[in-house]
């Protein structure tokens, strides 16, 4: 018998690429904060959100890692709650979130290569 399993989660490929890209995020933060502190940049180079800067002050970059990774999370659940009741509002803010978590790390992209 070739049976499938059905997948739990209703939004597998959205949140695929969602969890791709804020990973891309929060390597992109680390390593300009990296090289910022290391004087590689000719900028100082800090953290934009405020929440996310205190996390940092606070907990240094093992806490601000645990922070975007938990905030991801947070977003994923919400989505997949949200789409079991709305299935393209779940599908839709993942979605959203892919396309600016996206700009960001562009917008990151782009500031490490001009401070370098």
């Amino acid at each position: 018998m070739n049976r499938r399993r059905k997948s739990s989660l209703l939004f597998e490929t959205e949140l695929s690429w969602f969890i791709l890209v804020g990973a891309l995020d929060v390597f992109m933060t680390y390593l300009i904060l990296r090289y910022s502190a290391e004087g590689r940049t000719t900028n100082t180079l800090i953290e934009g959100n405020p929440i996310a800067r205190w996390v940092l002050h606070t907990w240094g970059i093992r806490g601000m890692v645990i922070f975007k990774f938990t905030m991801i999370a947070v977003v994923a659940v919400i989505a997949e709650v949200v789409g079991h009741y709305r299935p393209l509002v779940g599908k839709g803010l993942l979605k959203l979130g892919t396309l600016v978590v996206g700009f960001v790390v562009v917008y990151s992209l782009l500031l490490l290569k001009r401070n370098l």
